[in-house]
């Protein structure tokens, strides 16, 4: 009898490529804190020995376990054999993968442990990341179970060969009253440090800086929207950046546009801001997204993945088509220009996140599926 038939412990190895703490590691953390008793998660990531790591050093703090596979350099060959050894040490019952090497190196590792890959989404944001991804599709095809966050994803992934009785779609979830606490404590602090005033108003895109992400449709947006009392502020860092900051020094632009780089506060940030623009070209169901509705920032998104269906098809947040940005700047003009809409969608993206994209409940169907995974050996 498995050890989750038993109703015994069951220890996950969930395995991250990341030393930040991004959208996907604010996810883990936050399923590691709403585990369910029975369920022992151990939270597993690269790194250099001695160095910093965000990721793991937050697990730490709030006494989470997390192991750190030693490596020099990112294609150190040695990681397999260290992730054998840890995962001698810990036994797990099942093995979570969170990204194509995790998925690649945790196979390598141990090929007859049961494995599940979650799928964050894939950004083939330049050749070589994207060679990797169309590896990792093909190692998906021998994993237990593939979970992804949305139904359009799952389609794909079946699309290139992965057994449909395989894929789960567990929508992300999110520590709604964690972020709204950041929110209201970032609001003052971080405008104050940004010199914005108070009748000014921010409209923030958070996210790496990447043409998927759409950032460059957002400077167009907010060109279009010709407001003098805006500022655009970009959280996040990326390749694309150094275009980015070129073309926000237009002269249409010029000292209207704020880059911040990488921040590890990303909810204060968005407790500073009026208005949340999503517009991204691909998404799944965007974890930014669901931050920026427990925040109560008012949305506009790209209709784009499950975008739709978590702002309640226009209900909880403005939705426009993808790739527009004359329909994100009138979205945007609209929210800013009505306060009495501005505070309803505020408050109904709150009450909608809460309702149905708590981390308890993604937390509970993750938990089924790795039940059903251990249960397969």
């Amino acid at each position: 009898m498995s050890d989750a038939a038993a109703g015994a412990s069951l220890r996950v190895l969930h395995l991250r490529n990341s030393d930040r703490l991004g959208g996907p590691e604010r996810l883990l953390l936050d399923q590691a804190r709403a585990a369910a008793p029975e369920l022992a998660p151990v939270l597993a990531s690269f790194g250099a020995e001695g160095a910093p790591h965000a990721f793991l050093d937050a697990a730490r703090a709030e006494g989470i376990a997390a192991r750190l596979v030693p490596q020099r350099g990112s294609y150190d060959p040695r990681v397999v054999g260290r992730l054998r050894q840890i995962i001698r040490d810990l036994d797990p019952g099942v093995l979570v993968g969170h990204d194509y090497k995790a998925n690649l190196v945790a196979r390598l590792a141990d090929r007859d442990r049961p494995r599940v890959a979650v799928v964050h989404g894939y950004t083939g944001e330049d050749p070589k990341v994207g060679l990797f991804e169309a590896v990792d599709r093909r190692l998906l095809r021998g994993a237990c179970a593939v979970v992804v966050v949305a139904e359009p994803q799952r389609t794909r992934l079946v699309e290139v060969g992965v057994d449909p009785s395989r894929v789960r779609v567990v929508p992300n979830g999110i520590a709604a009253d964690r972020v709204a606490a950041a929110a209201r404590e970032g609001r003052a602090r971080l405008r104050a440090a940004w010199g914005v005033g108070d009748d000014e108003r921010v409209v923030l895109v958070l996210g790496r800086l990447s043409p998927e992400k759409g950032q460059d449709l957002a400077l167009e947006a907010f060109a279009r929207l010709g407001r003098r009392d805006a500022r655009l502020v970009l959280v996040g860092d990326g390749a694309a950046r150094p275009a980015l900051e070129t073309r926000a020094a237009r002269p249409d632009l010029a000292g209207r546009v704020l880059f911040l780089g990488w921040r590890d506060d990303p909810h204060a940030c968005l407790g500073a801001a009026d208005v949340f623009l999503l517009p991204s070209r691909t998404e799944g169901l965007p974890l930014a997204l669901l931050e920026a509705m427990a925040a109560g920032v008012p949305a506009v998104a790209a209709r784009v993945g499950a975008v739709a269906e978590v702002l309640a098809e226009g209900e909880a947040g403005r939705v426009v088509a993808a790739g527009d940005p004359a329909a994100m700047a009138a979205a945007i003009a609209g929210v800013l220009e009505d306060p009495a809409a501005h505070d309803a969608l505020a408050r109904r993206a709150a009450r909608r996140v809460r309702d149905a994209y708590g981390v308890e409940r993604q937390a509970r169907a993750l938990e089924a599926v790795y039940r059903e995974a251990a249960g397969s050996s």
